[in-house]
């Protein structure tokens, strides 16, 4: 008997907290640096009934905390393709992702298109820039001190449970400064537009992407495109309202006419 080992990777690589085997849509969510599957699992209770909720779990962290980190977007997004690989023909998939995790989605759809799969009916990009545009930091090179004190200025959202346990900070400063180094040594390839929808948000109290930087996300796209902001900053989605305003711009796409046909 032919052993799929295609399914371990995807029980690897992909948290489910409330599996629904016949779900119209699944959303495959890509945290923001330092973070885990855990930090969308407050999703769960408020995705609509038909809507299946699977969380990306990146090595190095959880379950996979014995795993090597890794410090390139191919390292992540080639196997991460081939572990989604058996959720892109059943149903229209959202692929989600938040500051580095937006970032790690368009690349994950360009991994998807170099090996012919299926594409995603729509592609939701959250507090990042267009990758190539923005400013070039180099935070994953400074000591540990100096890289808490840079992180929480410019971004905020190490939670304050975190910074004032030692323990806990050890752990998580590694995974934070490979993230970083993700994100800041990121190669930008002259990739043509994806023929996924884009839908691009943001906090319009974020300093460093602002409105007209979420519009630049339009010329990555063959296809529709809508961009939209919340009150708040680079965090905006971690509020309990910031969160169910997220989710009712994802619902919206996905039953826009355009999204449904480029879920087909």
């Amino acid at each position: 008997m032919h052993y799929d080992h295609t399914l371990d990777a995807t029980r690897t690589w992909i948290a489910c907290p409330t599996p629904k085997p016949d779900a119209r849509a699944r959303l495959i969510c890509l945290p923001h640096a330092g973070a885990s599957p855990s930090a969308f699992r407050p999703w769960a209770d408020l995705v609509p009934s038909d809507v299946e909720l699977l969380a990306v779990r990146l090595p190095g962290r959880g379950a996979r905390v014995d795993e090597p980190l890794s410090t390139t977007a191919r390292d992540i997004t080639d196997p991460l393709a081939r572990a989604i690989e058996p959720l892109l023909e059943s149903s229209q998939v959202v692929i989600f992702g938040h500051s580095l995790g937006a970032l790690l989605s368009l690349e994950l759809v360009y991994e998807l298109r170099r090996r012919g799969l299926r594409p995603p009916a729509l592609l939701v990009v959250s507090g990042r820039t267009v990758p190539g545009t923005g400013r070039t930091l180099r935070l994953h090179e400074l000591p540990d001190r100096h890289l808490i004190r840079e992180v929480q200025r410019i971004y905020g959202g190490i939670p304050r449970e975190i910074l004032v346990e030692p323990a806990m900070l050890k752990r998580m400063l590694p995974i934070l400064r490979a993230d970083l180094a993700v994100n800041e040594n990121h190669h930008v390839d002259d990739e043509p537009p994806i023929e996924s929808n884009i839908l691009a948000l943001g906090g319009n109290e974020d300093p460093h992407v602002t409105r007209t930087e979420l519009e630049l996300w339009r010329n990555r796209t063959t296809g529709a495109f809508d961009c939209a902001q919340f009150d708040g900053g680079h965090f905006y989605l971690s509020s309990d309202r910031g969160q169910a305003w997220v989710l009712s711009k994802v619902v919206e796409a996905l039953s826009s006419p355009a999204t449904s046909k480029t879920g087909n």
